[in-house]
């Protein structure tokens, strides 16, 4: 169902980044997946045209929310339809002495996953940040080329294909580093969710600023026993140190009841989605 009317899966390119490979997870016959350079990109184009979709992480288990995906989401009125979680495992690609490397091309996500082995092994080279792990692949082709002394953090998939330059495998910090992915698409003018999905998504906006007022937000959801999964707070972009939630939980057959007491009780908030884990 979350492909009806779709032709067309966004992700962030080239082919073979961990986006491409989520989005292969649930690419049908006859729906095309085109690439973009950049989630807002992608996310902006989703809610552009009503026959994509887009696939984007949101969340990895050990750096966290990928906060620029977090803000599209809201910015360009998009619904999530459906998650789905890759195992995420990098290699290191040198082409000389590891101490040596005067630069080290890497995704800003993919740095973050594996500090720990630049820190103890690439301490000494400067890190350039590339557009994705791919893109950080074929920059280290390049320079490889010109006879640069240079490292690139890759997806496993993209090292073996260059095996000869593989200096390391499985070099994230936790080998069992997992990225959630969520397939969204462009919201229809009434939206109908359907809570009897496994899990919603919610925007919340306080009206006002006083004590108590997360106790009362949690109260809610603990009064009719539904259970959070991710509560996160980002700053409101039109009002300094003023904040925003973020709440994904677990339907309920109260899910409604809940949502309607959040209402009562002078809380802005907007569904995101209503949404299964995807095969």
């Amino acid at each position: 169902m979350y492909l009806k009317d779709c032709t067309q899966i966004l992700a962030l390119g080239p082919r073979g980044t961990y986006s491409d490979e989520a989005a292969r997870k649930i690419a049908k016959r006859g729906v095309s997946i085109s690439y973009t350079k950049t989630f807002h990109e992608t996310l902006s184009r989703a809610s552009e045209d009503v026959n994509s979709v887009a696939v984007v992480p949101i969340e990895n288990s050990v750096a966290g929310t990928v906060s620029q995906v977090q803000d599209s989401l809201v910015n360009n009125d998009l619904v999530i339809l459906g998650e789905l979680n890759l195992l995420i495992e990098y290699a290191l690609l040198v082409n000389a002495d590891l101490k040596s490397v005067k630069f080290c091309f890497t995704h800003p996500q993919a740095l973050e996953q594996s500090s720990k082995f630049f820190a103890k092994n690439l301490d000494h080279a400067q890190s350039k940040l590339t557009m994705s792990n791919v893109d950080s692949g074929l920059q280290f082709l390049k320079e490889v080329d010109a006879g640069v002394s240079v490292a690139a953090i890759v997806p496993l998939s993209f090292a073996k294909d260059n095996k000869k330059w593989i200096y390391s495998s499985g070099i994230q910090d936790y080998k069992n580093n997992t990225t959630r992915f969520l397939v969204v698409r462009s919201r229809n003018l009434n939206e109908k969710l359907d809570f009897s999905r496994k899990k919603t998504s919610l925007l919340i906006e306080f009206q006002e600023d006083r004590s108590g007022l997360l106790y009362q937000l949690l109260s809610v959801f603990n009064l009719f026993q539904i259970n959070l999964c991710r509560l996160e707070s980002r700053p409101a972009k039109d009002t300094p140190w003023a904040y925003v939630f973020f709440v994904d939980f677990y339907n309920s057959k109260y899910t409604e009841n809940c949502l309607e007491v959040l209402r009562s009780s002078k809380f802005r908030y907007k569904v995101l989605g209503s949404y299964d884990l995807l095969d």
